[in-house]
């Protein structure tokens, strides 16, 4: 597999968060982020102000036969009676993009991303370019195996839809990579994918390794060959191996729960790093346990990890050459006080402090 270029642009230690907040408006929101993740903010998503910020409905504008009802927040792909017509143009559009066209045809509008575009507002008052921001797409295996047709079935099973779903979340990656790259060196493109923790399961039996790591290159390649730097963010346990054969350049975990977990994964792990892949760890709580942390806590998970995969052979100096660092998942379920707390010990870490402390 080929070296990546792009963790040469990342900074010893950056720290951003993973994109939802409770917040039930746009200023906020975005003043929270700015002011406390100055050298990486990410585009808040807010879904319990609006439903049209959840995931699985956000990233949804423009795809074929994707009907929402919003008052009963139910969401589905009718694939009933004759949809070639739509699944067509659909394709027509992917192609020309896919050729170097814009893809204004699968904008996340205003009203589907309030948080997106005020975030994009606040990046325009700086004089320059940030060196870096982040944002978040719905990954396309969980926006798959989570959507459903009229039947009920998930999507993942229609072999016609299942393209779509997939190739669709990886042009939303390449608009809003349009909509951010003119203001910004670098834009981090995280793929969400929650799912993946039950990966292996009765839940998803007939997923097999090489659909995920199919799926999940086809969008990482549409984000890494226009610039954007992509990553995985994945909150539960899954196949970290797995993942780490893709192309992905950032892998996000759960540092606070599922730290052990990585370390079987070793091998991968060296290899990842050795190519230039880079660990983003979610070492800061995003639960109530964070009225008890703080930013030397966060750092304590993370030297703790550091010793684990180096007694399984991990050169502690690729560990420490780039690591981002993020609360293990969004705040959406926290109140707006206790989100603050995350976003108050995450303003503690910036690379100085952190190098500093895993010295300790």
């Amino acid at each position: 597999m080929e070296n990546y270029g792009e963790s040469a642009e990342l900074p010893r230690v950056l720290v951003t968060a993973v994109g939802s907040l409770p917040h039930l408006e746009c200023g906020a929101a975005v003043e929270l982020i700015f002011r406390t993740l100055a050298a990486a903010p990410h585009v808040p998503q807010l879904s319990r102000w609006d439903p049209r910020e959840q995931m699985w409905i956000q990233c949804t504008e423009g795809l074929p036969r994707f009907k929402v009802d919003l008052e009963n927040l139910r969401y589905w792909f009718d694939t009933s009676g004759e949809p070639m017509q739509e699944v067509e143009r659909f394709y027509h559009d992917y192609l020309e993009i896919v050729d170097g066209g814009k893809s204004e045809a699968f904008a996340i509008g205003p009203e589907y991303g309030k948080g997106l575009h005020a975030f994009r507002g606040r990046l325009a008052e700086h004089s320059g370019k940030l060196p870096f921001v982040k944002a978040q797409i719905t990954g396309p295996l969980s926006f798959a195996l989570t959507v459903q047709d009229q039947n009920g079935r998930p999507i993942f099973y229609d072999p016609v839809f299942r393209d779509v779903a997939v190739k669709a979340m990886g042009l939303k990656a390449a608009w809003v990579l349009e909509l951010l790259k003119p203001l910004a060196e670098n834009v981090i493109i995280f793929f969400d994918e929650p799912c993946l923790s039950a990966y292996g399961s009765s839940a998803y039996i007939g997923v097999s390794k090489a659909d995920v790591v199919e799926s999940l290159n086809e969008v990482i390649s549409m984000v890494a060959d226009r610039g954007g730097v992509p990553g995985i963010h994945c909150c539960g346990n899954t196949d970290w191996g797995m993942l780490m054969e893709t192309g992905t350049r950032i892998l996000n975990f759960d540092a606070v729960d599922y730290l052990d977990s990585v370390a079987i994964y070793a091998k991968d792990v060296r290899e990842f790093l050795t190519r230039g892949g880079v660990l983003a760890w979610g070492a800061v709580p995003n639960t109530e346990r964070i009225e008890e942390e703080s930013g030397r806590d966060a750092v304590t998970r993370i030297r703790k990890g550091i010793t684990t995969l180096e007694k399984f052979g991990v050169d502690p100096a690729l560990l420490r050459r780039n690591m981002l660092i993020t609360p293990a998942c969004g705040c959406a379920g926290l109140s707006v006080e206790m989100t603050e707390k995350v976003y108050g010990v995450l303003s503690e870490l910036d690379s100085e402090s952190v190098e500093e402390m895993l010295k300790g």
